[in-house]
């Protein structure tokens, strides 16, 4: 059991190591990557938790919880519109491109068994 185990980490790990880091680190639960991939097809977007929580299909909380974090780790901004919090993606176009790398693999069926693997393994099922 253990070599199985062994063997599957080392396949799921083959992956772009800039792209892997930021899996591991960034998108750890699937609220996170629903809600990365939604902004990244939607650049122009600035929206609060409430409004994102309706385009994803997620609960409210978690959203800005999950928006919360990204900010912190640079992945998203935030601005006060009036009394609302709004976000977007981040500016960085290092991680806009990862993302965008990210985003169109994803379209590949062994590179999303590979991203469910990681968000599984990072104990992010929300």
């Amino acid at each position: 059991m253990e070599l199985h185990s062994t063997l599957m980490s080392g396949v799921m790990d083959e992956m772009d190591p800039r792209m892997l880091g930021f899996i591991k680190q960034h998108i750890t639960t699937f609220t996170r990557w629903d809600v990365i991939k939604f902004l990244h097809n939607n650049p122009n977007t600035q929206d609060t938790a409430e409004r994102l929580a309706q385009y994803v299909g997620r609960s409210v909380d978690v959203i800005r919880q999950e928006s919360e974090a990204l900010v912190t780790e640079g992945v998203f901004r935030s601005a006060r519109k009036g009394t609302h919090t709004v976000y977007t993606l981040g500016g960085d176009q290092d991680i806009r491109q990862i993302i965008a790398y990210l985003v169109e693999a994803a379209h590949d069926r062994t590179f999303r068994m590979k991203l469910v693997y990681h968000i599984l393994r990072a104990g992010g099922q929300e």
